[in-house]
């Protein structure tokens, strides 16, 4: 039986990926890989990268809000001014105009972007982008996941504050609690048994938390350090790093 492996945001760093994967001996026909979301932007090889995902007979992702820019690139052409020119966007347009895609197959590969939900639920794990906002229970995070996919423009939860994409407020809290702050003036780990893996957050090293059930991964592979996969049932980790 294989394993369940979970990466961070990547960025479109394809080859950190394949690197990391390498370290952990994957295997596609028997492992099975999830995504915490962002896989493109600021990296130089979205094309590869998303060529390689889509490969794969078991893989298993979330949105990231900058998974919401490539798919609606792709999709409808948007390409807003803050995407570009702010978050990494233009490398990725870049890309896909250096690679020579056909106008089809990047509409099937937006297509393919947007059958991930934005939380995942399963019966051991809990997985999403961000976070959970304050006060949310497994009854709103169970609505959120039951959202279909959607392909073009805005499902109405991307960019909202309570997003489970862009949230840190869950994070934080784990963090402070851990840091010996007084449980009573944080946010509530909720209330479940499954672990929680999420990403957005660049860290200098993966963060767990068991009062919080939470495992962060994302270890800044965007901003020029490193990608880590874990094994979500053991959290032993593998990571590949930048060349100085």
């Amino acid at each position: 039986m294989g394993r369940n492996l979970i990466v961070g945001d990547i960025h479109s760093q394809y080859g950190l990926l394949m690197d990391v994967l390498s370290l952990a001996s994957f295997s596609p026909q028997e492992d099975t890989l999830y995504s915490v979301g962002d896989l493109a932007d600021r990296g130089p090889e979205t094309v590869r990268l998303i060529q390689f995902l889509s490969s794969l007979p078991s893989y298993k992702p979330v949105f990231g809000n900058h998974d919401i820019w490539l798919r609606d690139y792709l999709v409808s052409g948007l390409c807003p001014r803050d995407w570009m020119e702010e978050n990494g966007g233009l490398r990725t347009v870049k890309d896909f105009i250096r690679s020579g895609v056909a106008e089809k197959e990047r509409v099937r590969m937006g297509e393919w972007l947007s059958k991930a939900p934005y939380v995942r639920i399963e019966e051991k794990y809990i997985i999403m982008h961000g976070g959970i906002p304050h006060g949310w229970s497994m009854k709103e995070l169970e609505k959120i996941a039951s959202l279909p996919p959607s392909t073009i423009g805005y499902a109405g939860i991307e960019y909202e504050v309570k997003s489970p994409l862009i949230n840190r407020t869950y994070l934080q809290s784990a963090m402070a609690f851990e840091n010996g702050a007084d449980p009573a003036v944080l946010q509530s780990p909720l209330e479940t048994d499954k672990k929680i893996f999420i990403g957005h957050t660049p860290l200098f090293s993966p963060f767990h938390s068991e009062r919080y059930h939470l495992t962060a991964i994302d270890t800044g592979a965007g901003h020029g350090k490193r990608l880590t996969l874990m094994d979500m049932d053991t959290l032993v980790y593998w990571q590949a790093e930048h060349e100085e």
